[in-house]
């Protein structure tokens, strides 16, 4: 859940460009939006399927 959060937010920061800013602040907009989106595929990697089954435990 919280993976995807990241994403949409992170992609409305990468997206986002804002004029009274100027360069720098649209280029740490982007770089904070990016940074999310790096966390949302940690955060999406580690969330892995931890009930996977051996084939042992399937054939009881």
């Amino acid at each position: 859940m919280f993976a995807v959060l990241f994403i949409m937010f992170g992609s409305i920061l990468v997206g986002l460009n804002s004029n009274s800013l100027g360069a720098i602040g649209n280029n740490m907009l982007h770089l904070a939006g990016i940074g999310c989106l790096i966390a949302a595929i940690f955060i999406a990697k580690s969330k892995k399927d931890t009930k996977r089954r051996t084939k042992k435990e399937c054939d009881v």
